[in-house]
């Protein structure tokens, strides 16, 4: 496994482990009407997603992918110029294999390059506890609701 930075082409796979992540490990988590407004419903999820996520990584912000030895994305993460990581996702069978630790390195490296002194998200259930292992604290609880369905997640930050 490898990290890279994001190019267009990957935006289609990157959807495709956004829906993946939240449908089955949002789950273990999640409702399943929590899991449809956060993941998106149907079998074109992914693409749509996909769209979204290459509009959203061409306004400037940084991304790195895991890839596996076939250069296949497997993980991503992006890194805001305010420090603010918006995306962290995972396949389900991408987990516990490091690659998120490997994105989450290379994000804080690119973080402390670039002056940054802070780094926050607003991380569900699972990725609570990824960050609390990587030394995040949990500022506080973020209930809100999504299309009416209420759901919630964490704020969380780390001081570098």
């Amino acid at each position: 496994m490898r990290i890279r930075s994001y190019v267009p082409s990957d935006a289609p796979a990157l959807g495709e482990i956004f829906v993946a992540s939240v449908r089955e490990i949002g789950s273990r988590d999640y409702s399943p009407e929590q899991v449809a407004v956060w993941g998106g419903e149907g079998q074109h999820a992914a693409r749509a997603v996909g769209e979204r996520l290459g509009v959203k990584m061409a306004d400037g912000r940084r991304c790195w992918v895991a890839v596996d030895d076939a250069d296949a994305p497997v993980a991503f993460v992006d890194l805001e110029a305010d420090g603010h990581i918006d995306l962290l996702y995972a396949a389900p069978e991408a987990v516990g294999t490091g690659a998120a630790g490997l994105l989450l390195d290379a994000l804080e490296a690119a973080a402390r390059e670039a002056g940054m002194t802070r780094l926050y998200v607003e991380a569900s259930e699972a990725a609570r506890r990824f960050f609390l292992k990587c030394g995040f604290a949990v500022d506080h609880r973020r209930d809100f609701e999504v299309d009416g369905v209420p759901i919630h997640n964490y704020a969380m930050s780390r001081t570098l």
